[in-house]
Parts: C-alpha cells; structure tokens; sequence
C-alpha cells in the first residue's frame, strides 16, 4: 500500500520536532546596518519586494556560502518554534558581539515539503566539503554544506540545527501556496501597510512568529 499524503501529514503531526513545512527567511539588503529594529523592517522590505517579484532569487558562493557554479535558495527544515529560537540566538549573538553577520531575520516565507521537492528542493548534504566533493558530481555541489565537528583540533562547523534544503537557482512563488511569517507586530503592522492588497488576499496565510515562544 503506498504511503500517501494525508499518511504523511499525520505522521508528522504526531511529532513536535518536525513539520510539513520549509521555510525560507529574508535579510535586509544592507547588512550593515546594526540596529535591531531597523533590520526587522528592512528586511520586512525585502520579503515585500519579493512577494512581488513573485520569485527568490538564488545565493552564489559570494552572497550565501553556497558550494560550486550554480546558485541555490536555502530553506529551514523546522518547526516555528525552532525557527523563532534560531532567530532570536543570532540577535542574541549579534548584540554580545560575538558575530556581527545578519544570516536572516525573524520574517520569511513557508512553503510545503511537498512543493519544494516538486520543485528541485532537496535536503543538503552535511559533510566535509572533500569528502562531499566524491558523493555528488559537480552539478550537485548546491546541496553541499560543510560540516566539522572535532574535540581533538577544537574546530566546530556545524549547521545541522537548520535542517536546511535547498531549491537550485531561483525558486518561484505561487502565492496560493505561499505562508507569509513575520517576527512581530510591527513586521505585521510594515507588512499590511505596504504590501499590495491583492497579494495578501492571495496567500495563504500569515504567522507571527514571536509569540511562540511568549
């Protein structure tokens, strides 16, 4: 007997660390800016401009880590609670200085696993990056993400709390499939005042993410 959708929803119903959902999180173009507030809105901007671009354009090795020639879009494999504690430990990174990079804020969009995968979306490939390199030919390094972890030499490269996937090159946006997060209320208030009306009709839905976690 195959296993089918409604199988797979509520299998993953029954467990509080996974979801039926990916989820992709924005930053703000400038990643200068160091005020907390201004990269929430900001990057509440960039989500908007995407919506209406109806598309996430892919990272490059430059702009996103990504490994090899093609580029990729990056999702969280987690559920919203997860997602909000990331979030909230890279402010808390950011604000004792121990990291001054903007990885991602708490605004973004989900998207089911099932329509990723049918889109190119696939889970990455944590390893070594030279041991990586002999799994998967070169049209396949988008989905390597380098991975170290070493009491003996001190040195830890570890993301596998992302549980990320990945979608090569750019992954395009059906609105009715589309679940808009946003970190707070006024990403909440930025986002239903500036963003287009028919838009927000469209999607489905939209999730404010802090409260989670209160």
């Amino acid at each position: 007997m195959s296993f089918t959708f409604s199988d797979w929803k509520n299998r993953i119903s029954k467990r509080s660390d996974l979801t039926v959902m990916v989820t992709h999180l924005t930053k703000p173009s400038d990643l200068s800016i160091t005020d907390e507030d201004k990269i929430n809105i900001e990057s509440v901007k960039n989500l908007i401009k995407i919506l209406e671009e109806k598309k996430i354009k892919g990272s490059t090795t430059n702009s996103g880590y990504i490994i090899g020639n093609k580029s990729a879009v990056c999702f969280q494999d987690a559920p919203m609670y997860g997602i909000i504690q990331n979030v909230e430990f890279e402010k808390e990174m950011r604000s004792n200085g121990k990291s001054k990079k903007i990885r991602y804020s708490g605004n973004g969009l989900a998207f089911s696993k099932y329509h990723v995968y049918d889109n190119g979306g696939r889970p990455v490939l944590y390893e070594k990056t030279s041991i990586a390199k002999q799994i998967l030919n070169d049209e396949n390094y988008w989905r390597i993400v380098n991975l170290e972890i070493s009491v003996v030499s001190g040195k830890s490269i570890d993301w596998m709390h992302e549980r990320e996937w990945r979608v090569p090159l750019d992954f395009q946006i059906d609105y009715k499939l589309t679940h808009v997060i946003l970190y707070n209320k006024e990403s909440y208030d930025y986002f239903m005042d500036n963003c287009d009306p028919k838009i927000i009709k469209e999607i489905h839905g939209i999730t404010m993410i802090l409260g989670v976690l209160m």
